[in-house]
């Protein structure tokens, strides 16, 4: 097959040749020279695929026997049981880690709000009294707890910023 269509070509080429030389310029003679290269690399491309398309085909004519069908069938069946298994597995582990999570959050011990925790206040001389900031505390919380602002508490403190250290003595007002 490729023969022929290379004799074509040669022949339709080899006319064109003709032509360039009966009169033509060397221009038409110079492309119809790069045309012929370029259809020919193009032949040769295209065989190339032929060839190699073949092979497949006769590969897979040959691997498709019944006992091929029949091992890919029952690897198919043991990957998919595998799969099933490491299924179950990993519903069981994600039980067991909500489980222990579940009982991890129930035995730890609660933040409590100012509202909740025990406060050690003392009233000093003056309109204020003294709050000891205890874990979990903000200035929001505290002024919500001791119906004040975080604008005042800030205020009496001479606090620049929110952050507030366990422990931390607080003026709040009397209100």
């Amino acid at each position: 097959m490729k023969r022929t269509v290379v004799a074509m070509f040669a022949l339709c080429a080899f006319s064109v040749f003709a032509q360039a030389q009966s009169g033509r310029d060397s221009f038409i003679q110079q492309q119809a020279y790069a045309a012929m290269q370029r259809i020919t690399g193009q032949i040769d491309v295209l065989q190339s695929n032929i060839d190699e398309l073949s092979a497949r085909v006769s590969r897979l004519e040959s691997a498709s026997s019944a006992d091929d069908v029949a091992a890919l069938r029952s690897r198919i069946a043991s990957l998919e049981s595998t799969v099933a298994t490491l299924r179950k597995e990993l519903a069981s582990q994600r039980g067991e880690i909500v489980k222990d999570l579940s009982a991890r959050l129930a035995n730890m011990p609660q933040a409590k709000s100012p509202s909740q925790s025990t406060r050690s206040e003392t009233v000093s001389s003056g309109p204020y009294r003294e709050y000891a900031v205890a874990p979990g505390d903000n200035l929001w919380l505290i002024a919500k707890a001791f119906n004040t602002s975080v604008a005042k508490i800030r205020e009496m403190n001479g606090l620049k910023n929110d952050n507030l250290k366990v422990g931390q003595k607080l003026k709040l007002p009397m209100d």
